[in-house]
C-alpha cells in the first residue's frame, strides 16, 4: 500500500446547498454521531483511511468487512438501516484506457454518506466543488441521487465517441477501395474494431450488476430515502438500461464490420490468387513450347539438321506457333469464363 494522505475530502451539510469543511484530525477526534449529516470521501491507498473505517466509521464488523472486500463487482448490500454500495464508473484519468473503470464504495445511512476510492474521480470532484459555491446538494440523500445521476451522465460521451467510430469505419466501408489498399488498411481497421469491442465488453460487463445495484436499492424501504427521490433513481435504472443496449449494438456492430472487413480482405487475396494462377496457367504451354526448341539437343525437327521436318525459318514457325497457342488459351479462358 503507497504512502497517501487519507482524506480527500469531508463536509458536513449546512442544508443550503453548501457545508462546512472537515479535516483529517477532526474526523479522528469526532464521533460519527456527531458529524451528521456528513459525507465524507476517503483514499482506499492510505492505511489510516482503512483502520479509521474499522474502528472510527460505527459500522458494525459485517458492514465494514463488506465496504474494504477486496472483491468490487457492482452490488447493493443491506445492514440494518444503512447500505453498502459498489459501484463502477468510466476511468477519465490520463494515460488509462476509458473501459478500465474505477471502483467507487459507499456506506450509506441516516447520518451521512461515506465513500471510498482508489483512483481519481471526476464527476465526485464536480459535486465537492458545488458544495464550495453553496451549490450542492441539501443532503446526504440528495447527494446520492446526484452522484448516481452524474457517474451515469459521464458515460455518454464515452458512448457518443464510440459511436462515431463505428460510423466512421462504416462510411469508409462503403466506399469503393482497390483490393491493395482493403489488404493495407484492414489490419488497422480490424484493430480499431477489436479495441471497440473491448470495451463495449468490459464496460457491459460492469453496468449489468450496476443497474440491478441501484434498482435494488431504490426497492429498500430505508428510513432515510424518500419518496422523492425514487423517480430520479428510477431515471438512472433507465439511462443505463440505455446505455446496455447502445453498448449491445455497438458490440454488435463491430463484429458485423470486423466479418466485413475480413471477407473483403479475403475476397482481394482470392482474387490476386486467381490472376496467378491465370498468368501461370497462360505461360506453362508457351514454356513448354519454348523450351522444348531452346534445347540443346542435335535434330530437333525445325531445326537445320532434323531428320523430321528440317527448317531454316524455325524460329518464325515457333513464334507463330506461340501466338496461335496464347490466342487459343484465350479463347479457352473466356470460354469458361475464367476471364
Amino acid at each position: 500500500m503507497i504512502a497517501a494522505h487519507p482524506l480527500v475530502h469531508a463536509w458536513r451539510f449546512d442544508g443550503s446547498g453548501g457545508g462546512n469543511s472537515m479535516s483529517w484530525n477532526e474526523l479522528q477526534c469526532t464521533p460519527p454521531g456527531k458529524l451528521a449529516p456528513y459525507w465524507l470521501h476517503l483514499n482506499r491507498n492510505s492505511e489510516a483511511s482503512l483502520a479509521w473505517v474499522q474502528t472510527h466509521s460505527g459500522m458494525d464488523a459485517s458492514a465494514a468487512r463488506a465496504f474494504l472486500a477486496d472483491e468490487t463487482r457492482p452490488r447493493c448490500s443491506r445492514f440494518q438501516d444503512g447500505a453498502v454500495l459498489m459501484l463502477r464508473s468510466v476511468n477519465e484519468n490520463k494515460g488509462h484506457e476509458f473501459h478500465d473503470m474505477v471502483a467507487l464504495r459507499l456506506w450509506v445511512d441516516a447520518r451521512g454518506i461515506l465513500g471510498m476510492r482508489g483512483r481519481r474521480t471526476f464527476f465526485m470532484e464536480e459535486i465537492h466543488h458545488a458544495i464550495e459555491t453553496g451549490q450542492g446538494p441539501k443532503t446526504p440523500t440528495e447527494l446520492l441521487v446526484m452522484l448516481l445521476e452524474r457517474m451515469t451522465l459521464r458515460m455518454e460521451p464515452i458512448l457518443e465517441n464510440m459511436r462515431v467510430q463505428l460510423e466512421d469505419l462504416q462510411t469508409y466501408l462503403l466506399a469503393e477501395h482497390d483490393a491493395y489498399e482493403m489488404r493495407r488498411q484492414g489490419s488497422l481497421i480490424r484493430q480499431r474494431l477489436g479495441r471497440l469491442r473491448v470495451a463495449a465488453v468490459a464496460m457491459r460487463r460492469y453496468l449489468s450488476p450496476q443497474k440491478e445495484a441501484i434498482a435494488r436499492l431504490m426497492n429498500e424501504e430505508f428510513s432515510w430515502l424518500g419518496q422523492e427521490f425514487r423517480p430520479r433513481l428510477l431515471e438512472v435504472v433507465n439511462e443505463i438500461t440505455r446505455h446496455m443496449e447502445d453498448l449491445d449494438e455497438i458490440r454488435d456492430t463491430a463484429g458485423v464490420i470486423q466479418d466485413s472487413v475480413t471477407n473483403a480482405i479475403n475476397e482481394g487475396l482470392n482474387d490476386l490468387l486467381f490472376k496467378l494462377t491465370m498468368l501461370s496457367a497462360f505461360f506453362m504451354p508457351l514454356s513448354f513450347v519454348v523450351g522444348w526448341f531452346g534445347s540443346n539437343v542435335s535434330g530437333l525437327i525445325l531445326n537445320v539438321d532434323s531428320a523430321w521436318l528440317p527448317s531454316r525459318d524455325g524460329f518464325v514457325v515457333e513464334g507463330i506457333l506461340l501466338l496461335a497457342i496464347g490466342m487459343f488459351e484465350v479463347w479457352i479462358f473466356k470460354k469458361l469464363k475464367w476471364l
